[in-house]
């Protein structure tokens, strides 16, 4: 059989197709496709967006197209899914066009091979957000502005009618490809002949009409929150959230990103670099860092919004831009490249990334499956989750589970949980199934009741535990008991202040009164202590106060560098000691370090912990521990390096 680049882009078609539909009926929803489901239950298409999409913010365009292709086909993942795999399947087939279009096949089919098998493309290929429908749209949009600059006299209302509504279709789709689609128009003002320019600015004028029913939702969302933060959980980007994002483009591999620039060198050394085309590449560049430097500066000042996905209608033209230099190959050139590619992208997205088997099993799905088997093999146990009740009703139907456990969010606080592990303390076992999102301190408060940990199971976004009530050993760094003077790595301890008269274990306790607003302080360097950076760092210190107040001490946990504050947290004594209460017992008052949410790429960092009497309270102080533990290594499997 002869070797075409037709039969090239059918074969990356082909492998792209079973990339995303392998296992297809089994890949669950995420959380975010769940938050859209569980918006679509309306009566009539105003309440839809009063209720469905204002509170989003997102445009209205998919959550709409959801509510109708819901409510025909039905709500089944693999239903749901299927018309954004479809996007994700046919961007493929148009980045080709448009590489061949601006260069030349091989770059189209390089391009189009990258689109097929980066985990980044795949994944969201199978999420039903307005991410890949996004490039899509995009893509279409470029497609015909494309023939509007280069031909215009070659069915020129044909063209400029599908620009329109493939840049409506951006606008509609998410705030982030409207600002690609602006951009993208913006540029033509540029490149269109002059005696086209009328009726180009006539299709800006349209699409901004076709956009007007929308700006009511548009200003809406604005004020309420900031267009795509209304939730307020994302945090700002760091300096080096690009470099992040480009090794997150080629699957975190270092196999990856030697193919690449391997395969970029080759072109290199095929092609005398001539800077005649160099309008082209400011194009490109322009299109796919300008909206990266727009959402990381609106993050930076004005409200958080970047995030990977904001960038997938930015993409395809870094592609363009690094093998945008190649000379027309081959077809058997052509297909040997195309090989390597894939061959090296797969194997990255199987092996190293775990795609398949880290994002078809959902966390919340796979926290009832444990507490089912739990429930089944371990007699006396007690169980508690910490999921979001109505996925978890969801699961629990599917897979016909009685969810006979506590609720997590039942407690009020971490002293009203304690209170209810004090009374339950006559299990044997307890099974623990959180997400992420729980606090960090649960597992050691946890651990005061049931130290032992027989086993934990870690999916992305949580994990599930079962403790039971074996002493073990707990990987300590250090433990400041006052019963000696030998305190290394501790200062700010003055051995006059401790006492005979009661402690918490031992003999002897410490003693903060109104005239110390410092505390024991402990400090390392955190290099030394040769963590992961999934762990957790565990503090705990007991308290005894003399009279009935309302505790206001702080324990502080601080990293820092020579120059910078990494990261300064602290927990409040109250919320571990009623108010009113203080004078009866020692209580424990709990701080975790989840050093998985903290940016680390730094030399010389400092661990610190210490007591602030904020108010100046008189108190006794004993116990003063600090552990580590192992955290989940994939917790952000999906977008970090495991």
């Amino acid at each position: 059989m002869k070797i075409t680049n037709q039969l090239t882009i059918l074969l990356i078609l082909f492998i792209g197709s079973i990339l995303r539909f392998y296992n297809y009926v089994e890949i669950p929803f995420t959380h975010d496709e769940f938050s859209a489901l569980f918006r679509l239950n309306f009566d009539s298409f105003s309440e839809l967006i009063e209720k469905g999409v204002k509170v989003d913010g997102h445009p209205a365009g998919v959550h709409v197209f959801l509510y109708y292709w819901t409510k025909v086909f039905g709500s089944s993942e693999w239903i749901v899914k299927l018309p954004f795999t479809i996007f994700g399947i046919v961007s493929i087939w148009i980045i080709y066009l448009i590489g061949r279009k601006w260069f030349n096949e091989t770059v189209g089919l390089i391009s189009a091979a990258f689109i097929a098998s980066i985990q980044f493309t795949v994944i969201y290929s199978q999420i039903a957000r307005p991410y890949i429908s996004g490039m899509f749209f995009s893509l279409i949009m470029v497609y015909y502005w494309t023939l509007i600059i280069k031909t215009p006299e070659k069915n020129f209302f044909k063209n400029i009618c599908l620009f329109v509504l493939a840049s409506t279709l951006c606008a509609y789709n998410h705030h982030f490809s409207l600002l690609f689609a602006g951009i993208v128009g913006l540029s033509g003002l540029f490149m269109i002949q002059k005696k086209y320019m009328l009726k180009y600015i006539i299709s800006g004028i349209a699409i901004f009409t076709l956009y007007i029913p929308h700006l009511s939702i548009f200003f809406y969302q604005l004020n309420i929150g900031g267009i795509g933060g209304i939730d307020g959980w994302l945090g700002k980007p760091t300096n080096y959230f690009i470099i992040k994002y480009l090794w997150y483009i080629l699957n975190f591999s270092t196999l990856s990103i030697l193919m690449t620039l391997s395969i970029i060198a080759y072109g290199l050394k095929k092609n005398n670099l001539k800077f005649k085309d160099l309008n082209k590449y400011i194009l490109f560049l322009t299109w796919f860092i300008l909206p990266f430097l727009i959402g990381f500066y609106y993050s930076k000042y004005i409200n958080p919004v970047l995030q990977f996905s904001i960038l997938i209608f930015c993409l395809p033209y870094l592609f363009f831009l690094l093998f945008g230099h190649f000379k027309l190959q081959s077809p058997k050139v052509n297909l040997l490249i195309i090989t390597i590619i894939m061959g090296v992208n797969i194997f990255s997205l199987i092996f190293e990334r775990q795609h398949y088997k880290l994002f078809y099993h959902s966390v919340y799905k796979e926290i009832l499956v444990d507490y089912n088997e739990a429930n089944q093999n371990q007699e006396n146990t007690l169980f508690i989750v910490d999921s979001h009740d109505k996925i978890s009703k969801y699961f629990s139907k599917r897979i016909n589970i009685a969810t006979n456990y506590i609720n997590f969010d039942s407690f009020k606080s971490e002293a009203n949980f304690i209170e209810f592990l004090e009374k339950n303390n006559h299990f044997s076992n307890i099974y623990f199934g959180c997400l992420s999102s729980n606090a960090a301190s649960t597992i050691p408060i946890i651990q005061e009741y049931y130290p032992k940990l027989k086993w934990q199971r870690n999916y992305v976004g949580g994990s599930s535990y079962l403790f039971n009530k074996e002493k073990t050993e707990s990987k300590i760094i250090a433990n400041l008991d006052f019963e000696n003077q030998s305190h290394d790595f501790w200062t700010n301890v003055d051995f006059s202040k401790t006492t005979k008269s009661i402690s918490s274990m031992g003999k002897r306790a410490y003693m903060l009164d109104e005239k110390t607003e410092w505390g024991p302080k402990f400090s390392v360097n955190f290099n030394t202590l040769a963590l992961n950076r999934n762990d957790f760092i565990d503090i705990s210190l007991r308290v005894k106060y003399k009279n009935k107040i309302d505790p206001s001490a702080i324990l502080v946990a601080t990293l820092e560098t020579p120059n910078e504050n990494i990261y300064w947290q602290g927990t409040v004594f109250n919320k571990f000691i009623k108010p009113f209460e203080t004078n009866k017992k020692w209580y424990t008052v709990h701080h975790s370090i989840k050093l998985s949410d903290i940016y680390l790429n730094y030399n010389n960092i400092n661990l610190n912990i210490y007591v602030w009497n904020k108010e100046q309270e008189s108190f006794l102080i004993d116990d003063f521990k600090i552990k580590t533990r192992i955290g989940n290594p994939i917790i952000y499997g999906l977008v970090e390096d495991i």
